[in-house]
């Protein structure tokens, strides 16, 4: 079962013009600091959200009542993500100007990322009832309709915004790709080649007229579009991904794995890239590898029963039986209509012996089969549409979850670093072991959530360890240690060159490279345009677990940093690993769950809250009455 190409989820956007404002503006150079509104729109144009927000703040508290306040600030709350604050001041926007259609066209949009269609088809009649002619209404609309697979509807709303003189790309873009979901190529081809024609530097409308010549098995056509792609833009996680369906399709797989993996680097989280790349692994009978990455889409989409099922026919015929049974009961659970996994379950039935069973899952499939036959068109919509939800390869944007952890409501438990002196009751305290001195070095651990420790005690630690470098010059862990100190106190010059020095002296002592991991991610945090990237500090605990696998502390701080980059599956992994070495790490298991939340794995999620608060974090168990006992 192969996947079609994916037709990007084209995001809503809010078509509106918000004013830009210079600062060298004759006019804005003399304007009052307490006239809160226009410093705040000043802010909103510059990008300031969070500043913005405060002026809207005091605009609304203390100026008399005004929907332009609440429209600005729904706008800077829709900016920083705060969909549901954003349609909460749309609202209150309309009630203070009903007739103003901006306000109606800036909510329909909140609505459609809240998912909310009929709220936003509602906005969207009222503003036609005030501005027929507005032809940013009907975009805006065919908009939501092609989020609903509605691609008639939505090619009609482009030609009327067409027909009311828009001249936006936008409109091009939704009319071909709509085509493309008709299956209307040609169409799609046309549209595209508008775009092109008026703006040839964009990498993404090459990609996808060269997706529509693959739909037509124009091959070379498609690879050439895909190469002007990446000429545009190298790190097109796009480009490279249709260019490996089209490997793929050509007998050319790995290639396709070369620009799967190129995906992954670029794009950790793409469902469709370890789905594709699972599918050539099968293919290959590399079942491992395969197994590996459906178990990678189901992490991130736990609802995709094209995974689970996918991995049970990998199961059966691995001869695991009761790992295929399991999956394909997934499926039917989530998608009770899927006649495929009544037969495999059929066929795992008939493998054990339960002939009626087998019987009754085919008898299933052939009514399912026989049902469908008679469905009105209505039916059959609303049918694609849930077949669509439960294969989509779409990430978890709308997760309300996501929202409260981004926002610190519910925050991961920060990365440790080692340190000479604590100052809290609660110490950890590992004991490193170096080869080269043929001795044990004591390191407290600690972080964000511990004590600081005084600048006295440092200083005076400081002072001894350089006493004893004098005395013993060739000893790299003295180094370390001073490297250590210098960092708590914030002498990033001195401490990279100790972290160097002992690192010259000691290749092989991993807790060089946690210390300097440590120091650099504490350098991102605290220096404003550190030089320093999160890829660096990465790469620093890639070399202190390649030189101690089972240093359970390195992989918790790798899986946060991975977490920072918005690579789930890697977080996830590294959570695991440390998990792996020290069963009882509660602070693991709540970080764990917490990205699982992101990625609505609820189920998963709830069973480390669950250990995180039998291991003492008491927050597990609040986490568990909002997430689990639902």
């Amino acid at each position: 079962m192969k996947s079609q190409l994916n037709i990007p989820n084209i995001k809503t956007t809010i078509l509106l013009f918000l004013f830009t404002l210079s600062l060298a503006s004759p006019v804005f150079s003399q304007v009052k600091k307490e006239n809160k509104l226009l410093i705040g729109r000043l802010e909103l144009s510059e990008k300031q959200y969070k500043s913005a927000i405060e002026n809207f703040n005091s605009v609304i508290k203390n100026g008399p009542p005004n929907y332009e306040p609440y429209y600005y600030r729904g706008i800077a709350k829709l900016e920083l993500g705060d969909v549901v604050g954003a349609e909460i001041d749309f609202t209150e926007a309309i009630k203070l100007k009903p007739l103003n259609v901006d306000n109606y066209i800036v909510r329909a949009s909140s609505r459609n990322q809240l998912l909310n269609y009929k709220g936003a088809f509602e906005d969207f009649e009222s503003a036609i009832a005030l501005e027929p002619n507005n032809s940013t209404i009907y975009l805006n609309r065919s908009i939501s309709h092609i989020n609903l697979q509605d691609y008639n509807s939505a090619i009609k709303d482009c030609e009327t915004a067409l027909r009311y003189h828009s001249k936006k790309e936008l409109v091009y873009l939704i009319r071909g790709m709509s085509e493309l979901g008709l299956k209307n190529y040609y169409k799609a081809i046309n549209d595209f080649n508008i775009i092109i024609k008026s703006n040839p530097r964009k990498s993404e409308t090459y990609v996808r007229r060269a997706s529509a010549y693959y739909q037509l098995t124009h091959y070379d056509s498609a690879l050439t579009d895909i190469s002007r792609a990446l000429h545009l833009d190298d790190k097109s996680s796009y480009a490279y991904f249709q260019r490996a369906m089209i490997y793929n399709k050509t007998d050319k797989q790995e290639n396709a794995l070369i620009d799967l993996n190129k995906v992954l680097e670029i794009t950790p989280n793409s469902t469709s890239t370890y789905y594709n790349r699972a599918l050539i692994y099968s293919d290959k009978e590399n079942y491992k590898k395969a197994l590996a990455d459906y178990d990678k889409v189901i992490l991130l989409n736990p609802k995709n029963i094209l995974a689970y099922y996918n991995r049970a026919l990998i199961q059966q015929r691995l001869k695991k039986t009761k790992l295929a049974r399991k999956d394909v009961e997934k499926v039917i659970e989530i998608y009770p209509d899927f006649v495929d996994a009544y037969k495999l379950r059929a066929s795992l039935k008939q493998q054990i012996g339960d002939y009626i069973g087998a019987k009754q899952d085919q008898q299933t499939a052939e009514i399912i089969n026989s049902t469908k036959l008679d469905i009105t068109d209505s039916l059959k919509r609303y049918e694609e549409l849930n077949i669509a939800k439960v294969t989509s390869f779409s990430g978890n944007q709308d997760n309300k979850n996501v929202t409260q952890i981004s926002n610190n409501e519910i925050a991961l438990v920060s990365p440790y670093y080692i340190s000479l002196l604590a100052s809290t009751k609660h110490k950890r305290i590992i004991d490193s072991w170096n080869k080269k001195n043929n001795s044990y070095s004591a390191y407290f651990l600690l972080n964000a959530d511990n004590n600081e420790i005084s600048e006295e005690l440092k200083k005076e630690k400081l002072k001894t360890l350089n006493e004893k470098i004098l005395s013993d010059y060739r000893n790299g862990e003295l180094y370390l240690k001073r490297a250590i100190v210098n960092s708590s106190l914030d002498y990033y010059d001195k401490a990279i060159m100790d972290f160097n020095k002992s690192l010259h002296l000691d290749t092989d002592n991993y807790m060089a490279y946690f210390g300097k991991a440590n120091m650099l991610y504490q350098i991102i945090n605290k220096v404003e345009e550190s030089s320093y990237t999160l890829a660096m500090v990465i790469k620093d605990y890639d070399k202190c677990v390649e030189l101690n696998p089972n240093f359970t502390y390195a992989y918790f701080n790798r899986a946060y940093l991975k977490f920072q980059n918005e690579d789930y599956i890697g977080a996830i992994e590294d959570y695991s690993k440390a998990i792996k070495q020290s069963p009882s790490f509660a602070e693991a298991h709540l970080n764990r769950a917490l990205i699982l939340l992101i990625l609505e794995n609820n189920e998963q999620a709830c069973k480390d809250l669950s250990k995180a608060g039998e291991l003492g974090i008491i927050k597990g168990y609040s986490l568990i009455g909002k997430y689990c006992n639902k």
